[in-house]
């Protein structure tokens, strides 16, 4: 309803050799897209909103039409605002447009026989523009607050812009010798620089005196105050790497990077992250060698190194001011005040990992089996540590705490069948992570990230336990009479009766059931993942289909909780039709009752496994014969879908919803989340 993307691509590639010692490399990229999207407030943990949810929670007992059509916004009186819903994400335009141009350019020039300098240039421009109208009959937000919609301002609209530009430069310089075609030396050494600029600015209005010109003519309106902002960032980098390799079956890879960025404090913006890796190719020696019909290739492989992450907001370690209000002389005035703290010590997020590795191939590699076992330590988070109220901030961006990640990755790749017109490849791959919360610094070992008004944080973050961890109430059906009479632990701080949820104590003993009786519920840390590939030719013919899978990852159904909520003034669940009552005591749902605030417990904790048909293709390459009269190389048609089949026995709408995309700390929560869309392509591959 009133969503799309629509995207018109092309991409060049250009490929010379100048000379025997220079040769050219570019690509040129551009797209240009248009994007509509339902409208919602950000995510930021003690209000939300969202023009889906919005819909669904609506009560259904007032009709969406009139009789002549037109939508009904006088009988509603459900709604905070006489607004329709459906009218809210039909009628309101949220619009966003892309344009973007990527380009690279490389060229090699062989000083001397061994040496080769490469360099290499790119730039990335990105322009957008948003389109913003809610009209004056909406109840569509206007503007940041939740607090003002279309009606209550008579008409919102409001017009944004911005442009980011960067570009990449970097410079290597490889000596590549062999000697007495047993050693081989290959040393790189280079140069990298990045740098990042841009700009974005927002104008707004409200009060028109109709919807006919919508964002198109802000000057009807009254101006409301718009923003604007800028930043610069660079990152600088120097980086080394020694291979040597004998008789190309004893290999050992060492280098070293050290990378500077802007983004970070001023005693931490250099990093660096050394790396190394060992291999055997196994395969190559004599003794295996004999049964090159059957095994035909392995390789064992080891390597350990540091990388570092640095994707902070610019300008995070500095002090910022920001614009506030004030009185002065009984006149509202402008001004500055501080809104972020100095962290001259902000630093690198740092990555250790450890890897093993197996690669094996049978059959003349008509068969090839990858196993690779990993240990990954991230330390120094990046984390934003509330701080006391009395400071007068809400959080300051530290380096604290750890988490760590291991498991083991499995590929199998198969030649299934290969003939002259036909051929079927497959690849399947399987792999597993755990994730376990190291350290959240000494302050702390656990905490509950902030939750929506008027309700619980379904999730907690704590040393131990996996990153999204679920944390709420075990329940055991409803209370009966006998449950009363033998004063079974009922929940502290609401008057529970006959029909009532039953929970769970976690020890034996218990007079009544406290927070203390939460527990682990899940996490939305899948147990495993998979995916599924085929690409099959037939003659001219090309067609690939792609499955990716999930198992044991879990998702708090929001959505659906604060639908088993009993009331009038929003929709309800048809689950609530099997709630407990006089005349339906064998009811599996809780009585209707006025309890404060919804639990959270394991019923709405669901299991997100799915299937889904991720990505399907069907291609046709003209034949040669034609081509050569167009002076073309090659030239592919294709048509492509995504999306077109899920699996999944999760009751909502998308095993892959997480409402708040932008905080890992609250991963798997649905609140409504708007499924993926399906999507289809036609597209034209040309080689001249």
């Amino acid at each position: 309803m009133n969503t799309g993307f629509q995207r018109i691509s092309g991409r060049i590639n250009y490929e010379k050799d100048v000379s025997k010692k220079f040769k050219v490399n570019s690509n040129v990229f551009i797209s240009k897209s248009t994007e509509d999207k339902l409208t919602g407030s950000a995510y930021n943990g003690i209000n939300f909103s969202g023009a889906f949810p919005t819909l669904l929670l609506t009560s259904p007992r007032t009709p969406v039409f009139n009789a002549d059509g037109s939508y009904n916004v006088k009988t509603n009186s459900y709604l905070a605002t006489a607004t329709n819903p459906l009218e809210d994400i039909l009628a309101t335009t949220n619009r966003t447009y892309l344009s973007r141009v990527l380009a690279n350019f490389s060229g090699e020039y062989k000083l001397l026989h061994d040496l080769t300098l490469k360099v290499t240039g790119g730039t990335d421009l990105i322009n957008t523009k948003q389109d913003y109208y809610a009209p004056s009959t909406t109840g569509s937000p206007a503007g940041p607050s939740l607090s003002t919609n279309g009606i209550s301002v008579n008409g919102y609209a409001s017009v944004g812009s911005g442009q980011v530009y960067s570009w990449l430069n970097e410079n290597t310089l490889t000596y590549d010798h062999s000697f007495q075609e047993k050693h081989f030396l290959n040393i790189l050494g280079g140069y990298t620089t990045q740098y990042s600029q841009g700009e974005s600015a927002v104008s707004n209005a409200q009060s028109f005196p109709n919807d006919i010109s919508t964002f198109n003519n802000l000057a009807s309106g009254t101006a409301v105050t718009g923003a604007s902002s800028a930043f610069v960032r660079t990152m600088n980098s120097y980086l080394g790497r020694v291979s040597y390799s004998y008789l190309h079956k004893y290999n050992v890879t060492v280098s070293e990077r050290a990378d500077g960025a802007s983004s970070l404090g001023a005693n931490k913006k250099w990093g660096y992250f050394p790396a190394i890796g060992l291999s055997w190719n196994v395969g190559s020696e004599d003794y295996l060698k004999k049964f090159d019909k059957t095994i035909s290739d392995l390789k064992i492989r080891l390597s350990a190194g540091r990388t570092g992450n640095s994707e902070v907001p610019s300008y995070s370690s500095l002090q910022l001011l920001g614009a506030t209000s004030y009185f002065f002389n009984n006149t509202l005035s402008t001004g500055l005040a501080p809104t972020q703290l100095a962290n001259n010590n902000l630093g690198w997020e740092t990555t250790s990992q450890y890897d093993g590795g197996i690669d094996v191939g049978f059959l003349k590699n008509r068969i090839n089996f990858i196993f690779d076992a990993y240990y990954k330590k991230t330390s120094n988070l990046l984390l934003n540590v509330p701080l006391p109220l009395y400071t007068g901030y809400q959080s300051e961006l530290e380096n604290v705490g750890s988490v760590e990640n291991k498991g083991l990755e499995l590929t199998l790749n198969t030649e299934n069948i290969k003939t002259h017109n036909f051929s079927w490849k497959s690849t399947l791959v399987f792999a597993t992570n755990a994730n376990k919360i190291l350290s959240l610094g000494a302050s702390t070992n656990s905490y509950f990230p902030l939750a929506p008004t008027g309700q619980v944080s379904p999730v907690i973050v704590q040393v131990g336990l996996p990153v999204g961890t679920f944390w709420g109430y075990s329940t055991k059906g409803l209370l009966t009479a006998a449950d009363i009479s033998s004063n079974y632990p009922l929940l502290t701080g609401v008057s529970q009766i006959v029909g009532d949820q039953k929970y769970v104590p976690l020890h034996s003993g218990e007079t009544q059931i406290t927070t203390a009786d939460k527990h682990n519920l899940g996490s939305a840390q899948a147990k495993f993942t998979g995916s599924f590939s085929n690409t099959i030719t037939w003659k001219k013919f090309d067609l690939a289909f792609f499955f990716q899978g999930s198992y044991g990852n879990k998702i708090f159904n929001l959505l659906q909780q604060q639908l088993e909520i009993p009331k009038e003034t929003s929709n309800s669940s048809a689950t609530l039709l099997n709630r407990y009552s006089a005349t339906n005591p064998s009811g599996t749902l809780p009585r209707a009752t006025n309890a404060p605030v919804a639990q959270v417990i394991d019923r709405y904790i669901e299991d997100g496994s799915y299937i889904r048909l991720k990505n399907i293709s069907l291609g046709y390459t003209l034949p040669s014969s034609t081509l050569s009269q167009l002076h073309v190389k090659r030239l592919r048609v294709y048509v492509s879908a995504q999306n077109l089949l899920t699996l999944t026995r999760y009751t909502g709408t998308d095993p892959e919803a997480s409402f708040y995309t932008g905080d890992n700390t609250k991963q798997g929560i649905d609140y409504g989340v708007y499924p993926s869309s399906k999507s289809y392509l036609v597209g034209l591959n040309v080689s001249f």
